[in-house]
């Protein structure tokens, strides 16, 4: 979805575009599935820490 939209907006917007439209509402994405994840996990163990650093979003070429 993300790389759609990316080849979708090319030359839309300023020059925080991509972090504010798409690369931040992916992480937001990705920080919610993470924490379904932990909290399924902590009903029957310990809650695993530190799983946030997964959800980071970058672009590369």
């Amino acid at each position: 979805e993300a790389n759609k939209r990316l080849v979708d907006t090319v030359g839309q917007g300023g020059p925080n575009f991509v972090q504010n439209a798409i690369l931040g509402p992916l992480e937001d994405k990705r920080v919610a599935a993470i924490n379904r994840i932990a909290t399924s996990i902590g009903r029957t163990a310990e809650r695993p820490a530190g799983l946030d650093s997964l959800a980071a979003c970058t672009l590369t070429k």
